[in-house]
Formats: structure tokens, sequence, C-alpha cells
């Protein structure tokens, strides 16, 4: 057994995936391995592939139809054996020192999963804020509990699972996977995966380079119709693991989760006031549900 799984999805990456790949071949800890599943790329990612496959000897390759982000990396699941999994998106990259020091966190405090920040940049040199900087909420080191570390969520959340070392046994017992067919994806995984965890820690180190690019699925704005339908439909499984739900402190996070989801579904939307938003969220989710069937 591998100590970590790194999952890859590709899709039309071929100016990105070598300085991703390249993170991961310099990487000071070596026990991974790296499933990489190839979303039916139509550029050179697939020869770029096929190359490094020689070259890693703990690459595992596997292709598919193109069928989205969620499918790629629950296929990537389905195939791994390392005791801690770690998602990397194919255009982005990791410090070299990234899977050294989250697994010894990991392994020395028997952590459920590790929280890391991240830098985000772009080829033009626009990106003016972070939001995957944690350092003025979360204490690094401390050991949270899962009610501590919710309520500190309400303050600052990040929902990208790049930024988190998961332990598998986790993922495996609550059979936790990414929703197919929508965006947004992580929006779900993540308070799923926070719901069932207890034993979590931060490291304020910037182990993760998030590349924007104008051509990618978050950019582009043909998409929008489609982002808001999967924020609507996350909005209604958040509130069915609300109902689920049996402790307070989970109950409170996924409502927030929900509200916020909700409120970005009404951009573009005249809404006079604020307290509005709030007052229509009942009505909103019983028509979803409604709709639903």
């Amino acid at each position: 057994m591998k100590s970590i799984s790194v999952i890859v999805p590709v899709y039309n990456v071929a100016d990105y995936l070598e300085e991703c790949l390249n993170s991961l071949l310099s990487q000071t800890f070596q026990d991974f391995e790296i499933i990489v599943v190839d979303d039916g790329s139509t550029d050179g990612s697939s020869d770029i592939l096929a190359v490094y496959s020689q070259l890693i000897p703990n690459l595992r390759l596997f292709r598919q139809a193109n069928a989205g982000l969620s499918a790629a990396r629950n296929l990537g699941l389905q195939h791994a054996i390392g005791e801690y999994i770690y998602f990397l998106d194919s255009d982005d990259f990791l410090e070299l020192d990234t899977f050294e020091k989250c697994f010894q966190l990991a392994e020395s405090y028997q952590l459920d999963f590790v929280k890391f920040d991240a830098r985000p940049f772009s080829e033009d040199e626009s990106i003016a804020e972070n939001k995957y900087d944690s350092k003025a909420v979360l204490e690094p080191h401390r050991l949270y509990r899962q009610d501590e570390w919710l309520e500190t969520q309400h303050q600052h959340y990040n929902s990208p699972v790049w930024l988190f070392l998961i332990r598998h046994a986790i993922i495996q017992t609550h059979e936790l996977t990414f929703k197919e067919g929508i965006l947004h994806e992580d929006e779900l995984f993540t308070p799923q995966l926070f719901a069932v965890s207890d034993r979590i820690m931060y490291l304020d180190k910037t182990f993760f380079h998030r590349r924007y690019r104008r051509d990618s699925i978050m950019g582009q704005a043909a998409l929008g119709h489609r982002s808001r339908q999967s924020k609507q439909w996350i909005v209604l499984e958040l509130h069915e693991e609300i109902k689920q739900a049996k402790q307070e402190s989970v109950r409170r996070f996924m409502a927030h989760r929900r509200d916020v989801l909700y409120m970005e579904t009404q951009f573009g939307h005249p809404i006079p006031l604020v307290r509005r938003w709030f007052l229509d969220l009942r009505v909103y989710v019983r028509q979803l549900l409604r709709r639903k069937g």
C-alpha cells in the first residue's frame, strides 16, 4: 500500500500538464501513487501522458470518454490504494515538500484531513485577491475537533478539495463521491467531508499554486446557466443533509453553506433588501423540491 494516492483528472491541458507532473516527480516524499484519468483529451495531453507514464513508475493511467471532472475523480477513487487521498487539478502544481509535510503531520496526529493554503495566479497577473489564505482565521498546528472546525468555517471557508490531504478511510467509510454532471462539485463534497471528520489540522503553508485560465471551465461565461442550475441542485442536497444531520454544529454549518449558495444563484436578479434573501429562501427550497418531484 502506498502512503498517498494522488488523483489527477486530465482534459486538454497540454500547455500546463508537464509543470503539474514535474511538481509530483520532484516531491521530497515519494511514497505515493499517481492515478491519472485522461477524460477524453483531444489536444496533446495524451501524448504527454504516454511519455510520463514511462518516466514515472508509480503512475497509473486510465482513459475514459469525456465525462467531466467528477466522473474522472470518482474513477480515480475506485482504483486508489493509498492511505491518504489528494486531488490535484492538472493545470496547477504543488510545492515540492507538500506531501512530506502533510503526511508527517497527518500520521503524527492521526488526522482525518490536513488543510493548507494556495496561491492563485494568472498569466496576465490580474489576480488581486487571495481567498485561499486562512492564516487570519485558523491556528496552525492546532488539533481541531469537528465543532471547533465548523465554527471557524462560518468566518472563512474554502471548498476546493485540492486544499486537503484526506484520510482514505474517511472517504471509504462514508462512501463519499463527487456528484457527476454538475459544476461546483466541491461545494457538496467538502461539506460532506467536514460533517464526518473530527480530527483536523491546518498548516499555514502555501503548498498549492492555482492557475486561472481564460479558457478554463469556471472562466467560461457561456456556462453561467449551468453554473446556476448546479448550485440550485446543491442547495437542495444541502437541505437534505441538514435534515439528516444529528449534530447541531453540522446543521448550522450546512445551513450557512446552503444560504450562501442560494444567494449566489440570485445574482443578476434585482432584490432591493439583503434581508429578502433569507425571507425568500424557504419558498425557494419548496419550489425546487416540487420540481424535483
